[in-house]
């Protein structure tokens, strides 16, 4: 029972030295990013890629942000909820990692969202360049 004891007491004195370092080691880097109420921020929707917003490029070469949302309010210390257009149909409030502050002049109206269905975007045509039909195939 002694030796069990000891060896619970090592395992935790070890954690903790463990966390302190993980701490340390994320502590030389960081950098605490905060947002005041009424700030623009740049938005990343991480998880809905919006193909319909970029004619130019998708994939790599498509925006990494969406433009700029006003701060309404910070919840915790790292979620702030944003004033998105009345339409948009995600949660508005959003981790500190997914906005990034907006230097400039801030828009007259809110830009739109893209649109998104079952959270992710719809993509929009232009127009169809060109069209092939396989053989055999109608």
């Amino acid at each position: 029972m002694r030796d069990r004891d000891e060896f619970l007491a090592e395992v935790r004195d070890r954690l903790e030295q463990a966390q302190q370092h993980y701490k340390a080691v994320y502590d030389r880097r960081h950098r605490p990013v905060e947002f005041s109420p009424g700030q623009w921020v740049w938005l990343r929707l991480l998880h809905r890629p919006a193909a319909s917003l970029n004619v130019r490029g998708r994939g790599k070469l498509g925006p990494r942000f969406f433009a700029p949302y006003q701060v309404l309010d910070c919840i915790g210390d790292v979620a702030y909820k944003l004033a998105l257009p009345v339409g948009a149909r995600i949660h508005d409030v959003f981790h500190v990692g997914l906005i990034k502050p907006f230097h400039g002049d801030p828009p007259e109206a809110i830009p739109p969202l893209p649109p998104l269905q079952h959270g992710r975007a719809v993509p929009e045509p232009e127009k169809v360049l060109r069209s092939r039909l396989a053989r055999g195939q109608r």
